[in-house]
């Protein structure tokens, strides 16, 4: 081959042509510019946007690799890959599958559909692209070998068959053995070509079976006379394959082929038969038997590594392969170090022979002249280290490790030499046979691919940890971000509402007080009896917001401790009633109360000022002659238990982690204005009121449901309203009770109404 040949063949084995089955145009630019990166190979690419347009376009061009996204207008990458296999009839594809959503088992399906490799688009980058495409193009030209070397073993046996046909029939007329054996006498007579093939002189055989069965393999006789024996009892042919041993001491592979004849009372009294030397058969069957074992071992070893990610297990795997594989006493991983050293990483050793897995670094194990022919890719065998060009320092090395031949392949990741592959024939000498080399060297090829799997399957897992850091940090200040937020708006809103509730109180007072403080009033007792009556409401309204606070500040301070005890229901909600009998007398409205005698586990305090302050908001609302009622139902659906109840504190008591079996209800309801249903979710924050003027009209703070709401979570329960505008308001609150003492108190459960007369 001219020069001019030789650098187009060297064009031609860096060219490769691509298909991008992508619908983004920018997606596809962006690969485009990935591969325009690569220094290995030079593209020729090819696009389509469809799946469709993309199979038509592999029948038309036969590209070396696919790029295939995963979502497709018209299919998605899985049916992409089954409709290929149909077009091409072959199991695996040089197909990279591209996919923008993670899901489940996806890699697995597309590797079991044939895709070599598999990328999430938003881990993609020029060297992961660059890996997973050139693993894919080795994978195919690989697979596309292992097809071929099938054909060819194929074509191989088929051609054997003829070949036996064809000696067949030309030793029936020549070059075969014939004998002819009697049994009344015992007599065995061979022709000359049988004496020829059992390498005796013509007329040396004395005609005895004696003399025939010496000429046999000692391992081969007990099944060539039970062979014959059987024969010629049941009168069937005969066809037997064994061993002889010439005088030279060389072994050679016979057929025999006979049949027995009877006589006219059916006993055997003679057989005739032929032989022939198999010895090219045999060794053809060996060779045929050795390359299916060796094709059907890179193929364990390729689906082993397309399955795990452990390349430790491969390695170990491999080496334990090749040692069983070539019947040698030991194989080793050796692994280089940036300076040069190295040690050997994995080992397989026969019984018997020396360890030298745990060996301390190893300088040079393979010469010092040979580290640089190995970055080219030669491959050593020593078939005897006496007779081999070998420098004294690395002779001494290798018989200090009982070595007598080695076989060395070197180990590859991308174009850096990252380690070798080393047989070792420690008990004699060996001659390497080419596809022995050849083995290995597939071998140390799947490992490369391991190696760079293993590479990028780490770069992946921190990739994700790292990532996983980052959204977990940025989550965080995220929350401590919106907290902020909301506590400076609530500040803000604090600030804002209580300095515009306290102003408006004391410009009143302060304005009454100064009325009177400069004399204006004396001459007017009535209006002065106003002034003092307008201080003393506003002051009054100032303590209420100033304790409403304090006390707010309080539940928040004790937000995770009360002191829960069994309570009777009745009692507390009389003791509530009892503290507005005088509002309820005012106000012109009745009071009743609807509770079974019931035993609650509450804080009692707490629970009975919920029910006074719903109370004293019911009663600023109500109008004259109407009722205001608190009714109580103990409640058993756990599904509707389970959708009230919150964590936001626990009891400080033996209960705090006891499960909850009911719960119990509490409705006050009243017939006033009603709430505005825009207002129903609000109503419960802070300072928040139906109408601003209801702070001056009604004397409220905006701050007692906020308190209710407190006291109610604090019991890990759930407080609303349900109101409509007209025609009044019904405020609820759930309470979640233990199992413990969950019976109701013994008695009837019949309703009781206690009614206040108007004043």
């Amino acid at each position: 081959m001219d020069t001019m040949d030789q650098k187009r063949a060297a064009i031609s084995e860096r060219s490769r042509t691509i298909l991008i089955v992508e619908d983004s145009l920018s997606y596809r630019k962006l690969l485009r510019d990935y591969l325009s990166q690569d220094n290995r190979y030079t593209y020729t690419i090819l696009e389509t946007g469809t799946g469709a347009e993309g199979l038509k376009q592999y029948r038309i061009a036969k590209p070396d690799a696919i790029l295939l996204d995963y979502l497709l207008p018209d299919m998605n990458g899985l049916e992409f890959l089954q409709a290929l296999q149909q077009q091409i009839k072959k199991p695996d594809l040089p197909v990279v599958l591209l996919t923008q959503y993670e899901q489940e088992n996806l890699e697995a399906q597309a590797i079991e559909s044939g895709a070599q490799q598999y990328l999430s688009k938003s881990e993609i980058t020029t060297e992961n692209l660059r890996l997973s495409l050139h693993n894919a193009i080795k994978q195919g030209e690989l697979l596309r070998q292992v097809a071929a070397l099938k054909l060819e073993n194929s074509q191989h046996i088929k051609a054997l068959n003829q070949h036996e046909e064809q000696l067949r029939l030309a030793l029936a007329s020549a070059q075969m053995g014939i004998w002819d054996w009697n049994l009344l006498t015992g007599k065995v007579q061979w022709n000359r070509e049988h004496e020829e093939l059992f390498n005796l002189e013509p007329g040396s055989f004395d005609g005895s079976y004696e003399a025939f069965d010496q000429c046999i393999h000692p391992d081969d006789r007990a099944n060539v006379h039970q062979a014959v024996i059987q024969s010629i009892e049941s009168h069937s042919s005969l066809c037997h394959q064994y061993r002889i041993i010439w005088a030279d001491g060389s072994i050679h592979w016979i057929e025999t082929r006979g049949e027995a004849f009877l006589n006219n009372a059916q006993e055997p009294i003679r057989t005739v038969g032929t032989v022939v030397n198999i010895d090219k058969r045999h060794q053809a069957q060996q060779l045929l038997q050795t390359q299916l074992d060796q094709q059907r071992l890179v193929l364990d070893m390729t689906v082993r590594i397309r399955r795990s990610l452990d390349l430790s297990e491969i390695l170990k795997t491999t080496v334990e392969e090749v040692r069983q594989f070539l019947q040698i006493e030991r194989a080793i991983v050796y692994k280089f170090a940036p300076d040069g050293t190295g040690t050997v990483i994995v080992e397989s050793v026969s019984a018997g022979w020396e360890e030298i897995l745990h060996t301390e670094q190893i300088y040079d194990p393979c010469g010092e002249a040979s580290i640089k022919d190995f970055q080219q890719g030669f491959v050593i065998a020593n078939s005897d280290i006496y007779s081999g060009e070998i420098d004294d320092l690395h002779l001494q090395f290798l018989e200090n490790v009982q070595i007598m031949a080695n076989l060395v392949v070197p180990i590859f990741t991308g174009d850096e030499l990252w380690g070798l592959l080393i047989a070792h024939h420690c008990s004699a000498p060996r001659q390497w046979q080419v596809s022995e080399i050849d083995l290995v060297k597939q071998l140390a090829s799947q490992v490369s691919i391991a190696i760079q799997q293993s590479d990028l399957f780490t770069q992946a897992q921190q990739e994700l940890t790292q990532r996983k850091q980052a959204e977990m940090t940025l989550q965080l200040l995220n929350t401590e971000l919106k907290q902020r937020r909301a506590v400076e708006k609530l500040k803000d809103e604090f600030i804002g509402i209580v300095s515009h509730e306290l102003r408006t109180p004391l410009t009143s007072m302060q304005g009454s007080l100064g009325l009177l403080a400069m004399g204006l009033m004396d001459d007017e007792p009535e209006q002065m009896k106003q002034m003092i009556e307008i201080a003393s409401i506003e002051t009054e309204r100032l303590v209420r917001m100033v304790n409403n606070i304090l006390d707010l500040d309080k539940l928040d301070a004790d937000a995770d401790v009360l002191q829960p005890e069994w309570c009777d229901a009745p009692t507390l909600i009389q003791q509530a009633m009892s503290a507005m009998i005088g509002s309820a007398a005012a106000a012109g409205v009745d009071l009743a109360i609807d509770c079974p005698p019931i035993q609650i586990w509450v804080a009692p305090d707490r629970i009975v000022q919920t029910l006074t302050n719903l109370l004293g908001n019911a009663l600023k609302f109500s109008p004259q002659n109407s009722m205001v009622s608190i009714s109580v139902e103990v409640i058993d659906d756990l599904s509707e238990l389970s959708q009230t109840q919150t964590s936001l504190v626990r009891f400080d008591s033996a209960q705090s982690n006891t499960n909850f079996s009911r719960q119990i209800r509490f409705a006050v309801r009243d017939y006033g204005r009603g709430i505005p249903a825009d207002k129903l979710e609000t109503i419960f924050n802070r300072f928040e009121q139906v109408d601003a003027s209801d702070s001056r009209d009604k004397g409220g703070t905006g701050l007692g449901l906020a308190i209710c709401k407190s006291i109610v979570e604090q019991h890990q329960g759930r407080i609303w309203v349900e109101s409509l505008w007209g025609q009044g308001s019904t405020f609820f609150f759930t309470l979640p009770q233990p199992m413990q003492e969950t019976a109701l108190v013994l008695g009837t459960l019949e309703k009781q109404t206690y009614c206040i007369d108007r004043y």
